[in-house]
């Protein structure tokens, strides 16, 4: 597995390492990510950062459970790069795990077992926003400095993000990665969900995300489940409710992980 050290610019302040052409936090744990053990019912929810990630994993975790219920943890508790195998080990059949990793990345059992993916993805143009607002504000829990992740300008992020100079690198070949996985996995289906289209219709991407998995529901359940996963709803929850073991820690004044959930560019991407 080769690995680059990035050059490093001022304006981060936690090192990113390049990993078969993508920048990352770490490397180490894609060491042994193509032979990690992987369950025949274990679900996964593949996104590029800032496309719907918590939004549609609290979704994913309602429909296995059949109610519009929340789960205990953060999504973050499941996320595949950052947990490790005897973590992952500990949670109940049928796992639901977050990842942000691309295709060649991944556990080559996924595609053995032909696990269900679920991949959502967003209009870059609101991505590059959130992205530069998250990583401005927050503080990675293992970070040295406990400065925010990046400390420059709006304009210079930019720049990072059109070359894929940021964690998990190109949003445009982090797309066209996951959404070419039929061509490379003979025929692997995944359900492909658009955040705009969640936006406008929630009820039908729970619906389709949910025959999908094989597990329909009640029209009474998906609606409850989308009133339960509104933007504010959601975002109540998710600060008064839950663990925090896996939350990252933000500056004075950040609105967290849920800014505001707004669309200001074109519907597709």
């Amino acid at each position: 597995m080769a690995t680059t050290n990035l050059c490093m610019d001022a304006n981060w302040t936690y090192p990113l390492v390049k990993v078969e052409g993508v920048y990352l936090y770490e490397a180490e744990a894609l060491k042994t990510m193509k032979s990690r053990p992987i369950r025949e019912d274990d679900i996964f929810l593949c996104t590029y950062p800032k496309s719907g990630s918590h939004w549609t994993w609290e979704i994913l975790n309602m429909i296995v459970a059949g109610k519009a219920e929340y789960t205990k943890h953060w999504k973050n508790s499941t996320l595949l790069e950052h947990r490790s195998e005897e973590v992952l080990e500990e949670l109940t059949s049928p796992r639901i795990i977050q990842t942000h990793l691309v295709p060649r990345q991944m556990p080559e059992m996924v595609w053995e077992r032909r696990c269900k993916v679920v991949y959502v993805h967003r209009n870059p143009k609101d991505c590059a926003v959130s992205y530069f607002c998250q990583l401005s504000q927050q503080v990675r829990y293992d970070s040295l400095s406990q400065q925010a992740t990046f400390t420059g300008s709006w304009d210079e992020f930019l720049g990072f993000f059109l070359e894929g100079c940021v964690p998990h690198g190109s949003i445009f070949d982090h797309v066209k990665g996951w959404e070419n996985v039929s061509d490379v996995h003979q025929g692997f289906e995944i359900c492909s969900v658009q955040y705009e289209d969640m936006k406008q219709d929630c009820v039908a991407q729970i619906r389709k995300i949910a025959e999908y998995l094989d597990r329909p529901l009640p029209e009474t359940t998906y609606q409850e489940i989308a009133d339960a996963c509104s933007f504010e709803n959601l975002k109540n929850a998710c600060e008064k409710n839950k663990d925090q073991t896996y939350h990252n820690t933000w500056q004075d004044g950040s609105s967290g992980y849920f800014r505001k959930a707004t669309s200001i560019g074109s519907k597709r991407t």
